[in-house]
């Protein structure tokens, strides 16, 4: 017996001299080491079978979780296919509940569910007969072709073959859709027509695309040749819609409350009651609007004598901080105030600046300040800044293109809309998208401290949460990144508060009116109502935000969820730790455990404090 005892202390030992300080420090931590190994095995395993699926079934889907051999493809929209995906995804669903998870770490189990959940959302898309009622589920083709101008996913010459392949393929979706779609909602249609319309007009730079690997004038007629059609099949997609559009007694857009309930647990792992979500966003909305009404004073009010202003916006040196309070009968600002202040600014930007130069210079000094600051941990952050294809820039004025799930060598792209048209318009796109609060914000929550410099420092996270990540807590950070930035000086004038302020109030009336809206307490004319009447909206802006929540039910939610998550985690950690609070810590801990369920984050967070 002993013989045998001391031959596996031997052993350990050995073992020891490979493994990490910590299970040398205690030889039988090897067997965890092995625990750990297993669970991934288990987990990858499932994972696996799920992208094997996707990469059969759903090329587009496979691209954007990091596989490449799907790119030259897209969905087959028909019933035998989708019968084909749910059967496969039942199988998958069925063995994952076989395992035991009482074997798996706390840290293993969210990685579970959060691919469990993802098998779930696919499997209630698919029960949702999006082939016979949904217009832009024949869209997402368009926007799969235009994706793989937004990253070099392999070899320029490969890349562009599998952009011809998929622009080719797109008058099989235009048939598909002529074929499935039986009644469908015309605001979806509308929608679907709007994204036709885009695409059309952006076929040059496809062309363009396709040419610089063109090696001669065959190859230039060639990709002229596939953009001409591929241009051709998406007006055909374009009539279609349009004609889909002008339907009359059509269904409802809406989601209704057990569907977005199911949406808001299964894809942003929100698990609070719609009832108390309501309460909380109403509470928020009001908050927003004192907020509002308070950035709005040095602009709206006589000049207080102990606060120095000056033009344009330069700093502002201000008395210290007392509690303010709002006259009971005082009315709230709404969007209005706001559009009629912003009208009075000089917010004008010089025609011959150089966006994409500047944008990455503030953004490096940024990451320098807050670092020496021990704000942030030190990333060394390479900015990669390029001009937007013109698709996407008929959308928004900019765009994070994180990795694309476990890519070997990850590129993360930060794309921009280029200001075009004559001087005028020019000028005008520039005021409306990059004065300098609106580049501060940009910069804030989209590049540093936002989700540029999140997604860099978190790519050591599992391999799951980095091809599944939840969407709350990402979105959550780009606009508690934007508080960082103003509680640290950065953001610091009355212009640059007014419009964090604005952003704080468009945001939770967006989340008000996502909310109500998919759960059916308004139809589309009181969503109008609340946000053109009651909150002063104009038109434009107003449809905007519920164009967003037709196409993402539930991000204008996750967006305020995640913010309050990581806002009360920061404030329990300050208050825990005092005057020896290492704010760098925290924020490189919370980068590292990855974009997890909100419910998690607390959990994880003990236990990397615990180590």
């Amino acid at each position: 017996m002993n013989y045998w005892k001391n031959t596996l202390s031997a052993a350990l030992l050995c073992l020891c001299t490979v493994l990490p300080a910590a299970a040398q420090q205690d030889p039988f931590a090897v067997f965890n080491d092995i625990d750990d190994m297993m669970q991934d095995n288990v987990l990858m395993d499932a994972a696996n079978r799920h992208a094997s699926a996707v990469l059969t079934f759903l090329p587009e889907r496979a691209t954007l979780i990091g596989f490449s051999s799907a790119n030259s493809q897209l969905n087959t929209r028909n019933s035998a296919q989708e019968q084909a995906v749910k059967t496969a995804l039942e199988g998958i669903k069925t063995s994952m509940a076989e395992l035991d998870l009482s074997e798996f770490s706390p840290s293993k189990e969210a990685d579970f569910n959060v691919l469990q959940a993802r098998i779930n959302y696919d499997l209630w898309s698919l029960s949702r007969n999006r082939l016979a009622l949904d217009p832009l589920y024949y869209t997402q083709a368009l926007d799969c072709v235009y994706s793989l101008m937004l990253k070099r996913l392999s070899a320029p010459v490969a890349q562009n073959a599998a952009l011809a392949q998929r622009a080719s393929s797109l008058g099989v979706t235009s048939k598909e859709a002529k074929n499935n779609l039986k009644n469908p909602s015309a605001f979806l249609a509308q929608l679907a027509m709007e994204r036709a319309y885009y695409a059309y007009l952006s076929f040059d730079d496809l062309v363009s695309q396709l040419n610089t690997t063109a090696e001669d004038k065959i190859s230039r007629q060639e990709a002229a040749s596939t953009a001409n059609q591929a241009r051709r099949d998406v007006k055909d997609m374009f009539d279609y819609f349009k004609t889909l559009s002008k339907t009359e007694d059509t269904p409802d857009f809406r989601l209704g409350e057990e569907d977005y309930r199911f949406v808001l647990q299964n894809k942003y792992f929100i698990n609070t009651k719609t009832e108390k979500l309501r309460k909380t966003l109403t509470r928020q909305f009001k908050q927003a609007r004192e907020n509002l009404y308070f950035a709005l004073e040095p602009f709206t009010a006589a000049q207080d004598p102990e606060t120095v202003t000056v033009e344009g916006n330069a700093p502002v040196a201000k008395k210290k901080n007392k509690k303010k309070k709002i006259a009971k009968n005082q009315p709230l600002p709404t969007a209005a105030n706001f559009y009629a202040v912003r009208g009075r600014l000089a917010l004008d930007v010089p025609a011959n600046i150089n966006l994409l130069a500047s944008i990455k210079n503030q953004a490096q000094n940024w990451e320098t300040d807050l670092v020496q600051k021990k704000v942030l941990p030190k990333n060394n952050v390479s900015f990669n800044i390029k001009p937007m294809p013109a698709y996407f820039a008929y959308l928004t004025p900019y765009l994070f293109v994180p990795p694309y799930g476990t890519q070997n060598q990850p590129t993360f792209d930060f794309f921009v809309r280029m200001p075009s048209g004559n001087k005028i318009s020019r000028a005008e796109m520039l005021e409306k998208d990059f004065n300098e609060p609106a580049r501060k914000l940009m910069i804030a929550g989209q590049l540093v401290p936002g989700l540029y410099y999140k997604s860099v420092y978190g790519q050591d996270a599992s391999p799951i949460r980095k091809r599944y990540p939840v969407p709350t807590l990402a979105n959550g950070w780009s606009v508690y990144a934007q508080h960082l930035a103003a509680e640290n000086g950065l953001i610091i004038t009355d212009t640059d508060l007014l419009f964090l302020a604005w952003e704080d109030y468009r945001r939770v009336v967006a989340a008000l009116v996502d909310l109500n809206l998919q759960t059916r307490q308004f139809s589309y004319a009181d969503a109008m109502t609340f946000l053109m009447q009651a909150n002063g909206f104009n038109q434009e802006e107003a449809k905007s935000i519920i164009k967003a929540s037709v196409l993402n039910p539930g991000q204008a939610v996750s967006y305020m969820v995640g913010f309050d998550t990581l806002n009360a985690l920061h404030k329990k950690y300050q208050k825990k730790y005092g005057k020896h609070f290492d704010e760098a810590d925290f924020h490189a801990k919370i980068m590292a455990i990855g974009d997890v369920a909100p419910d998690i984050l607390e959990e994880e967070l003990a236990a990397a404090y615990k180590k």
